[in-house]
């Protein structure tokens, strides 16, 4: 039976070199370590020290890290011990700024290496599938077989189990009133649902507070996606607007031009509520656009 290996980059871990090549290959090389060392002696950019038992990754121009040639050597060392390597970016998007083609790199991953399989994960679905191309047949992912998963929001009964279970592993006792509310409020969204049993484990346990640290969390996520763009201040104007229940299609329009007291191109501003559905902060109800995540919709009423 193969075993299995895993290498995780998350696209929030970059800080500290901020989101570029070389937080890249920091992260990366953190993750190397053990009997793989003399695989990797010999790759362009390169540093493996045996008696530390350490990998380091050279991310300057002139003598960087080949990750093609990186990664055909992993493919090695897993066909070698009987693995399959999991190579998941997590929060592929945020990894955008780095001078990566991530689809390229994917299909190549895909296409010859046959031990590793590729994970990428993100919040913003229609924004990740832009930045691989799988729909577009100039991509080279296009034609590729894809698994997705995508994880629904929780019925009531589901998402209030998930939290008796969660706790009742940890040993901690909290009443069914407190995570039945906790259900109502975060309108069973998984990854709010964790965060509370988290924050609640680590005793900020007034629910409040929870939902208030995350929604400037997400708050802070909407500024950088808000700071990647052209037209920071109409995306703005429009969040405001869905987030105060304006939601029609003309309503959003309409107040966006007396912010602005011009007339808005209709097609630009299409484009722009297209591209706000695809990131995943504004929903689409039939002729209604809506912001259904109440952490998103606090960060954008209080933070942004």
């Amino acid at each position: 039976m193969e075993g299995s290996a895993v290498l995780s980059i998350a696209g929030g871990s970059l800080s500290s070199y901020g989101v570029n090549f070389r937080g890249f290959v920091e992260e990366l090389s953190r993750t190397l370590n053990g009997k793989l060392l003399d695989y990797l002696r010999g790759v362009r950019g390169v540093e493996v020290d045996l008696a530390l038992g350490r990998v380091s990754l050279r991310w300057g121009r002139r003598d960087r890290v080949d990750i093609a040639s990186l990664l055909d050597r992993l493919n090695a060392f897993a066909g070698e011990e009987g693995l399959r390597i999991a190579l998941v970016f997590d929060e592929l998007r945020e990894l955008q700024p780095i001078n990566i083609d991530f689809a390229k790199l994917v299909a190549y991953v895909y296409d010859h290496l046959q031990n590793i399989v590729t994970i990428v994960s993100g919040s913003q679905v229609g924004l990740l599938y832009d930045m691989l191309g799988i729909e577009d047949p100039t991509s080279p992912l296009y034609g590729r077989v894809v698994a997705e998963i995508r994880i629904p929001r929780l019925a009531k009964e589901k998402a209030v189990n998930l939290l008796v279970k969660g706790f009742a592993e940890v040993g901690v006792e909290v009443g069914r009133d407190a995570i039945e509310r906790a259900v109502e409020v975060l309108n069973g969204t998984v990854g709010w649902l964790v965060y509370f049993g988290w924050s609640y484990v680590h005793r900020v346990r007034d629910l409040e507070e929870v939902l208030d640290i995350a929604s400037r969390q997400k708050a802070e996520e909407l500024r950088r996606f808000l700071a990647k763009t052209r037209s920071e201040r109409r995306y703005r104007r429009i969040l405001k607007a869905v987030a105060s229940r304006r939601g029609k299609w003309s309503e959003i329009k309409r107040a966006l031009e007396v912010d602005e007291g011009v007339e808005v191109d209709d097609r630009n501003f299409s484009d722009l509520l297209k591209k706000l559905v695809k990131a995943g902060f504004v929903e689409k109800r039939g002729e209604a656009y809506v912001v259904s995540d109440p952490v998103t919709l606090r960060a954008i009423e209080r933070y942004l």
